[in-house]
């Protein structure tokens, strides 16, 4: 199960080691750089100023501390989950590592994430692989999950249409739901 960046890495893996993945579960991710330009569009068109000053200080590299990127998940944060509740996404970072060295290392101007490309590779996952979108994420906005799902035959995918980047907060039973579905129930489709 990968969520976000980790999709990225467990669609690597799987389409790197075919034989080493039984199952996948890819969480609001995308295959491609291109993310970054539809998220730009996106906090510009439904952002606060405020939201689109704090990722303009992420895609510039400039979350330079962790009282910065602290900042940046609470403006964010709205975006982030339909049902965003501030008390519990601080209890939740609390128990986190920020890092804004990881984070600027992503996003910055010549960042690994401005880059990277596993379209090509997206064909050689064997696994059966379940997708799930949320329809109004703004930073892996659901078109890209659609493209991996045309990408990796045999795949299933579920957007839910009351989530945004956390479908975990937003409709928590329905992702456990689909998760759990059986591996079988993905290879028949």
């Amino acid at each position: 199960i990968g969520t976000s960046y980790g999709g990225m890495v467990a669609m690597a893996h799987a389409a790197r080691y075919p034989s080493s993945v039984a199952q996948l579960v890819l969480i609001v991710t995308a295959a491609h750089a291109g993310f970054n330009t539809r998220a730009r569009q996106i906090v510009a068109e439904r952002g606060t100023a405020e939201q689109v000053e704090v990722c303009r200080q992420l895609w510039a590299g400039e979350l330079t501390d962790e009282a910065k990127l602290r900042h940046y998940y609470d403006v964010m944060g709205p975006m982030y989950s339909t049902t965003f509740d501030a008390a519990a996404a601080a209890k939740g970072r609390d128990r986190g590592i920020l890092s804004p060295d990881a984070i600027n290392m992503a996003f910055r101007p010549g960042g690994f994430l401005q880059s990277y490309d596993l379209r090509p590779e997206l064909s050689r996952i064997t696994a059966p692989t379940l997708i799930c979108a949320g329809r109004h994420d703004w930073i892996c906005p659901p078109e890209f999950s659609e493209e991996i799902h045309r990408l990796i035959p045999g795949s299933d995918l579920r957007i839910f249409e009351h989530s945004s980047h956390s479908i975990r907060a937003d409709e928590p039973q329905a992702l456990l739901d689909a998760a759990a579905a059986d591996p079988a129930a993905l290879e028949a489709r």
